[in-house]
């Protein structure tokens, strides 16, 4: 995978990928207390099962999204100064 070089885009190009990473990292959040809640429901009414531990699978997805729009914010607070 390709690290994206934050330097070479503009304001703009930065604020719309801040606002799309925002909005997948929300819906990525979403969907997995989502799917924690369901696997909460189904191990107490069937026991262990795989949907128990899916939630866990995608959290550091979550978090590397978390990262990148940091690391965009720090590159627009950078060039705002």
């Amino acid at each position: 995978m390709k690290k994206e070089d934050y330097s070479q885009l503009t304001i703009e190009e930065l604020t719309k990928k801040e606002k799309t990473a925002k909005t997948a990292t929300i819906a990525l959040a979403v969907v997995i207390v989502l799917q924690f809640l369901v696997g909460l429901f189904l191990t107490f009414k069937q026991g262990f099962n795989v949907f128990t531990i899916l939630p866990v699978t995608f959290l550091p997805i979550l978090i590397i999204n978390y990262s990148i729009i940091k690391k965009i914010r720090e590159e627009i607070n950078s060039r705002s100064k």
